[in-house]
C-alpha cells in the first residue's frame, strides 16, 4: 500500500512496483497457476470503478516459459502489478482524505494478499 502527495497531485494504491527476478517469475507462476482467482479481483466491477484498470510496465510477449496462448497471456507480460487511483493536490487538504485513501486501500487489498501468497511461501 502507497500513497504519495505532491503539488501536482496524489496517488493512492498498491501492488508490486519492482519485484526482482525470482519475485517476478513467482508472480507470474502464481498468476498462471490461479488466473480465475487474478481475474475475479482486477476485473471486478468494484475494483474497475474505484481504480480502472491493472496498471504497470508490461514485456511486449509473453515471457519464455509460457505458452504465447496462455489463458492468462495478458496478466503474464506484466513486469508490475499497479492498482491506484489519482487526485488533484487539493484532495490532500480535503475532509475527505482520510476516507478516500481508506476506500482506495479497501478494494486493493485483494490485489496486494494475492501478490503476497508465493513470497510468504
Amino acid at each position: 500500500m502507497y500513497f504519495h502527495v505532491a503539488l501536482d497531485g496524489v496517488w493512492v494504491g498498491g501492488g508490486m512496483y519492482s519485484p526482482d527476478t525470482s519475485q517476478l517469475q513467482a508472480e507470474r507462476e502464481h498468476i498462471a497457476a490461479n488466473i480465475k482467482r487474478f481475474r475475479a479481483i482486477v476485473e471486478s466491477p468494484q475494483f474497475k470503478r474505484v481504480l480502472g484498470t491493472l496498471d504497470g510496465e508490461q514485456l511486449q510477449r509473453v515471457p519464455r516459459g509460457f505458452p504465447k496462448d496462455h489463458e492468462a497471456a495478458v496478466y503474464l507480460r506484466y513486469r508490475q502489478f499497479l492498482g491506484g487511483k489519482e487526485f488533484p493536490a487539493q484532495f490532500a487538504c480535503s475532509p475527505g482524505f482520510y476516507k478516500g485513501i481508506v476506500g482506495v486501500f479497501r478494494e486493493v487489498a485483494p490485489l496486494v494478499k494475492f501478490l503476497n501468497e508465493p513470497l510468504l511461501k
